[in-house]
């Protein structure tokens, strides 16, 4: 990790590079501190890195690595404003093919933590250790330590309070650094990545021979197995990647990886090209999971767009567009021909196990840690009187039977969440069926309001009332009553549950286990518990009575990518609104499922007794209402 400060060549440079390379990364919050201590670990060709976080890295970050190091002067100037060995003209401005250029990373972080440094550029010589806080040098000297660079951040933003307030919870910030880490052991999988948080190995990747087997490492064998592999070469664009096979597309953008020249970026050009390049494999809500790697010439791209490094722009980006949407519909129609003609492909070799240990030393040592089995506590309390919350909504009957489950044993791997694992719409042909569940507030014996007279076209419930014709749409309305049952009874603490039999078993990689312990407590209150089972492995063992057993696997599924979702989604109330709206959209009625006359009626009893507006979870119309008047009107008109 070289950082020498060429005085006089900055001091020729032209004023607007000056002020180019004097930007400055921002210091938004650790993650954006790992993300540049890791960068330059890279740059400096070291093949080892090993990340050590504690509090999600508000109390200490630290990273090491087996680059070049540096020398005692290079040390010095690599914490001063405006230093970087990483331009030396103004030309290299415009050909960047390091991952940090601008310089003066260090200083900012330097600026508002507790910084040490450590670093030697040979086994033969002294290392050098520095000392600085606030941004001020204290101490400076020689010191025994291999090749390589140690950088330990302590007591992030101490000096600046406003900063520190806005930081996010410590399972946020760790989901921050955890998913900024697995993009670069992506888009390097020569290398080898160790992540440790309060004395927890989280991550542990060996180097993998390819993209492929770093994918493996990451989420699991069974999600690489929905993959196919695409590439490309020619003298303007060089491709290689794994995209979604058309069958096992996702409803959710989280498995989503780009990388330009090996740095992970956001090109929206590039996501174009993809998506059109699936074309009518891809419906509105669906969306491809890739892991592409895209080569240009460093003269094609500008990578100076964003403060964090995390955007390009393409000098000729409708010739990458073209080249991409191109070859990879080329190459989805021709695979997809392959498999629909029981064409057998290459066989793949199982790849190593991902569990390799890193050989670093680790000033901070893991510590076995003994997990006490805690007996598992009912979520559900003694439930108040109705009457006391809602005087006109009587207690609903306590479920005490739990549903009957599938299989003896159920395991499910939620590393590779496809659309085609998910539970199917059922299409029910012939006589109509009871559906649980269907009966969730109390209502009239005589309906007062509407008055059901059939279901036509699958989903539509056909009523009438004193103005006309009403349309409802079963499913939405069932979904509706669901949220607000779900929701009434979360917020008074009493949730009713089912204990399972046998314990749902779940297999999550590491990226997963850290969203699902960040959901614990919200998720517990909501009624569903589980156990640690060794490893990444979690036993699901109560779930809420209005979900059932069978529906439990696809529930977390979409729990754990909603919390994937950065921003606004990682509010505690965005989580809550979001365990409440999909508790309620996996429970509810398939749409073509066919009700007896008494739950038709039920249904719209139901939603007169709560008075519910014509809004639908997602904003949609619950129903379409067609008055007298205008049915007259139209019977009037003449042709």
């Amino acid at each position: 990790m070289t950082s020498s400060f060429l005085n006089q060549k900055v001091r020729i440079l032209p004023e607007s590079l000056i002020n180019k390379i004097a930007a400055g990364e921002v210091v938004e919050r650790p993650a954006s501190v790992v993300k540049e201590l890791v960068e330059n670990a890279l740059d400096a060709g070291a093949t080892q890195i090993q990340v050590t976080v504690k509090n999600g890295g508000k109390d200490l970050i630290q990273v090491l690595d087996n680059g070049c190091g540096m020398n005692e002067t290079d040390a010095r100037f690599a914490v001063e404003r405006h230093a970087t060995s990483k331009i030396y003209s103004d030309e290299d401005l415009f050909r960047i093919g390091t991952l940090g250029f601008r310089g003066e990373a260090l200083a900012s972080i330097a600026a508002v933590s507790h910084f040490e440094l450590l670093t030697c550029p040979d086994d033969q010589e002294s290392g050098t250790r520095l000392l600085m806080q606030g941004g001020q040098l204290d101490e400076i000297g020689k010191v025994g330590f291999p090749q390589g660079t140690r950088i330990k951040i302590e007591r992030l933003f101490f000096n600046t309070p406003a900063r520190l307030k806005f930081l996010k919870t410590t399972t946020t910030e760790l989901q921050h650094i955890q998913q900024g880490l697995t993009n670069q052991a992506l888009a390097y999988p020569q290398r080898q990545f160790k992540l440790v948080h309060n004395q927890q190995l989280l991550l542990n990747l060996g180097p993998a021979n390819s993209l492929e087997e770093r994918i493996f490492q990451l989420f699991g064998e069974e999600f690489r197995d929905s993959l196919q592999e695409v590439s490309h070469r020619e003298n303007y664009l060089n491709y290689q990647g794994w995209l979604s096979i058309p069958e096992k597309v996702r409803t959710s953008k989280r498995w989503q990886y780009l990388f330009v020249n090996d740095r992970s970026v956001r090109c929206p050009a590039v996501q174009r090209a993809i998506y059109q390049g699936y074309g009518n494999f891809l419906s509105k809500s669906q969306h491809p999971a890739f892991f592409l790697s895209l080569h240009l010439d460093p003269g094609e791209l500008d990578v100076n767009v964003h403060p964090a490094k995390t955007e390009i722009r393409l000098r000729n980006s409708q010739v990458v567009h073209t080249i991409l949407q191109d070859q990879l519909s080329r190459s989805l129609k021709q695979q997809t021909k392959l498999r629909l003609f029981g064409r057998e492909g290459k066989a793949t070799p199982r790849p190593r196990d991902p569990q390799t240990e890193l050989p670093l030393v680790d000033e901070l040592p893991l510590q076995q840690q003994v997990q006490e089995q805690s007996s598992v506590q009912r979520v559900a309390k003694e439930r108040p009187a109705r009457a006391k919350h809602n005087p006109t909504l009587p207690t609903p009957t306590k479920n005490n039977n739990p549903k009957p489950e599938a299989a003896p044993v159920a395991t499910t791997a939620l590393s590779s969440p496809t659309q085609a694992e998910a539970p199917a719409k059922a299409e029910t042909i012939g006589d109509p069926v009871i559906v649980e569940n269907l009966q969730l507030w109390p209502t009239p014996t005589t309906p007062t309001r509407w008055k059901s007279h059939g279901q036509v076209l699958g989903c539509y419930l056909l009523a009438t009332d004193v103005d006309g014709l009403i349309l409802f749409h079963s499913r939405r309305v069932h979904e509706r009553l669901l949220y607000e049952r779900y929701r009434s009874d979360f917020l008074a603490g009493n949730i009713e549950i089912s204990e399972r039999s046998t314990p749902l078993l779940l297999h999550l990689a590491p990226q997963e286990a850290t969203l699902l312990a960040g959901l614990e407590a919200l998720m517990r209150q909501g009624g569903f518990v589980w156990e640690p089972f060794g490893g990444k492995t979690f036993a699901l063992q109560q779930q809420p009575s209005l979900l059932a057993l069978s529906q439990a696997e696809a529930f977390l599924r979409e729990m754990l990518n909603r919390s994937a979702l950065f921003g606004k989604r990682s509010r505690p109330d965005a989580l809550q609104q979001d365990l409440w709206s999909v508790l309620a959209t996996q429970a509810a009625l398939p749409e073509t499922q066919l009700l007896t006359a008494s739950d038709q009626q039920s249904l719209l009893a139901q939603l007169e007794q709560l008075d519910l507006d014509n809004r639908s979870l997602d904003g949609s119309p619950l129903w379409f209402s067609l008055p007298t008047a205008e049915l007259e009107r139209k019977f009037r008109q003449r042709f």
